[in-house]
């Protein structure tokens, strides 16, 4: 019954600007739906009349009037872990500043999706995108999308020409390695989470990969990079059979932990990507008597909301700010929009000390 009512109203709407603007209904119709074989000087007069009467044009004909949809696009690997969510929350409050609305689309954390969402996006009118790239450069070269304005969010370098909003990885990762060294653990073990397979044959290549350009692609590199640094500083070096690669789920933190210490070097702490990763490595080690600190203490590279604390044993977690990349990059993504230079973006992290980490005995 509300549908008749609403469909109504519409067409009582249309015959009262036809009726101001002296024009047909059809042509009222025609401009409000962002029809283009519309006299440009009777479109602007329809949308005037529109406006004051408190008619709400369709985003083509808002498109058509300004060339500007209001309408912004993010795309993040997955929605499920808050580091993402609290990205698109950010984006969503800040853009409703700027009378803005955003799509937003999720990946499932593949390449292959990835691609096609974007392909799909280009056919929208979007103002502009955010987009959280699941690995390295995943845009079509050949798809309108690059001709759109984009910042690249929680990732440090992806595509030059574009800006990138993120926090500070590497300096987590020193952080984290700095602090379980302070405490006399320097047998640290390093889980590389990445979404899907990493583009490295050994883990030599990995430790070779973050002084290239593609570390800025993964916040993984980075913050192996900072690892590196702290290890330096003690006077200890990075070494490939204390590394792992994993996913960002519980099962694979489980997994990498067993193929991690299955190798049966010393290890007696370790860096895991985040909270839900940690909650599998717990799993591991208590069912192979390891008891957390003591034995081995773990740090999160991601506090997932404060996830951290509600572990049977509270871990001791970096925090990022994610929200604030989210506002930061519609505010960045607005001055591209608008034609103004707009550069790159960092936002410092934190250390939140918990229950999983203590002193060596």
């Amino acid at each position: 019954m509300s549908n008749i009512k609403d469909m109504d109203k519409k067409r009582s709407g249309i015959k009262e600007i036809a009726k101001l603007a002296g024009v047909s209904i059809a042509t009222v119709s025609r401009t409000l739906n962002g029809n283009k074989n519309v006299n440009p000087e009777l479109s602007a007069k329809v949308l005037e009349i529109a406006e004051s009467l408190g008619y709400q044009p369709s985003l083509a004909a808002r498109y058509m009037r300004s060339n500007k949809a209001g309408l912004l696009g993010i795309v993040v690997p997955d929605l499920s872990l808050t580091y993402f969510s609290n990205i698109v929350n950010g984006a969503v409050d800040k853009a409703r500043e700027y009378d803005q609305m955003v799509v937003v689309g999720t990946v499932e954390g593949k390449t292959g999706i990835e691609i096609q969402y974007l392909k799909k996006l280009s056919g929208y009118m979007l103002d502009g995108l955010i987009h959280c790239p699941v690995g390295a450069d995943t845009l079509p070269s050949h798809a309108d999308l690059r001709k759109i304005p984009m910042v690249f969010a929680g990732r440090r370098h992806v595509i030059q020409g574009f800006s990138h909003i993120n926090t500070d990885d590497e300096n987590a990762g020193y952080l984290a390695a700095r602090y379980l060294i302070k405490l006399g653990r320097t047998k640290i073990g390093y889980f590389a989470g990445f979404w899907e397979s990493p583009p490295f044959s050994d883990y030599d290549q990995l430790i070779s990969a973050i002084d290239s350009p593609l570390s800025g692609s993964f916040s993984s590199l980075d913050r192996l990079k900072g690892y590196r640094r702290a290890l330096s500083e003690s006077g200890h070096e990075m070494e490939g059979d204390k590394m792992v690669c994993c996913g960002f789920d519980a099962e694979s933190g489980y997994h990498a932990a067993g193929e991690l210490i299955g190798r049966l070097n010393e290890i007696d702490a370790l860096m895991v990507p985040n909270c839900i990763v940690a909650r599998g490595v717990f799993r591991f080690l208590q069912e192979q008597g390891l008891k957390v600190p003591a034995d081995i203490s773990i740090i999160s590279m991601d506090d997932n909301m404060g996830m951290g604390e509600l572990l049977e044993v509270p871990v001791t977690a970096i925090v990022h700010d994610m929200y604030s990349v989210g506002v930061q990059a519609v505010e960045i993504l607005n001055r591209r929009i608008q034609g103004e230079s707009a550069g790159d973006k960092t936002i410092a992290v934190k250390l939140q000390i918990r229950q999983s980490t203590t002193q060596k005995p």
